[in-house]
């Protein structure tokens, strides 16, 4: 099913019944104000430059997107009954990438780009120890 052709009211109960299915709780979040609005002292951003826009309060600055996003963020989490605090669960950096005791080998390689539009391929010569 291609999203291009959905409204935006079908792709959201389509995300309401895809979480509902795989057990993932699913919030709604009003927008206004995501993207100017700072994260981290609620005052209102000013524009530093194209897509840039810094607080003057606290002197946060970030793209309007990225700003967005940590609002949007706060704002379910706020709903959901958490908080934006550490983590408690182990993270990836408390396990140890040697724990089973093999050889660590780290891929070395080069990246190369693609050409029009293809982004960039990543070469290896892979070398077993």
């Amino acid at each position: 099913m291609s999203l291009l052709i959905l409204s935006y009211r079908k792709i959201s109960e389509w995300i309401d019944w895809q979480c509902g299915k795989h057990g993932v709780p699913s919030v709604a979040v009003d927008p206004m104000d995501t993207s100017t609005k700072c994260p981290r002292c609620s005052s209102k951003m000013k524009e530093n430059s194209y897509r840039v826009f810094k607080c003057p309060r606290c002197g946060f600055q970030s793209d309007r997107d990225t700003v967005a996003v940590l609002n949007i963020e706060m704002r379910a989490l706020t709903q959901m009954g958490g908080s934006l605090t550490t983590p408690t669960a182990p993270q990836m950096t408390d396990v140890d990438p040697n724990r089973c005791g093999e050889p660590v080998n780290p891929l070395k390689g080069t990246l190369a780009p693609l050409g029009r539009g293809g982004g960039q391929m990543l070469s290896m010569n892979l070398k077993y120890v």
